[in-house]
This record gives C-alpha cells, structure tokens and sequence, in this order.
C-alpha cells in the first residue's frame, strides 16, 4: 500500500529555529513533513465506494479501527480524512462514522 508521504518534501530543523521545542525534548534536530493538502473525491468516485457506518465506541482507536477493517493501522488516516475529524479525541461514543471501501480507491484517487 502506498504512503501519504510519498514525494512529500522533508525539512530539516536545526536548535536556531526551534531551539526551546527541542531542548524540551532532549532533541539536537527534528525533521518536518510538508503540510499534506488532499481534494475532495468526486460525486462519480464517491458513487462507486462502499460506505459503512460505524457507531463510535468509548474505547475505539483510529489506528485499531484500520487495523479491523482495512487489515493495515497505518490507514487510520483514511477514516479520519473522511469524517474531516483528524483525531480520536474528535469523536464521542455514539458517533456515527464512515467508513469507505477499498482503502486503495481512496489513496489512488487522492494521490
């Protein structure tokens, strides 16, 4: 399965620029990935997905939920890409999220 982060630039930070940050963290560097900007898919791409619903549970986890479902936690970004809530602390039990089917449609039509 190919990466989000493929062809994306790497910046390199140095203690000049970010020095407090990365003394706190007992940091001599840090590299920075170039901000990510996905499109909105299609109504036709959005035709031909497989959508399901999911209701969010208190213990549930982005990276466990692609894990479950997409048999791969590296794509936890997906579901939440698509549910434009970027974090597990967005969602409250009860939540109905959605999931969109096959993972590798959504990667290559965002790519």
């Amino acid at each position: 399965m190919p990466s989000r982060y493929i062809s994306k630039k790497v910046y390199k930070t140095t203690p000049r620029n970010l020095g407090d940050i990365l003394k706190r963290r007992n940091l001599n560097n840090a590299r920075i990935l170039e901000t990510i900007f996905l499109r909105p898919l299609t109504q036709e791409v959005m035709s031909g997905l497989e959508i399901r619903s999911i209701v969010w549970k208190k213990q549930f986890k982005l990276f466990k939920l692609a894990q479950r479902l997409y048999g791969d936690p590296k794509l936890w970004w997906i579901i939440a890409w698509f549910n434009q809530k970027p974090t597990d602390a967005d969602y409250k039990p009860g939540d109905i999220i959605k999931v969109p089917f096959p993972p590798e449609e959504i990667i290559r039509r965002l790519f």
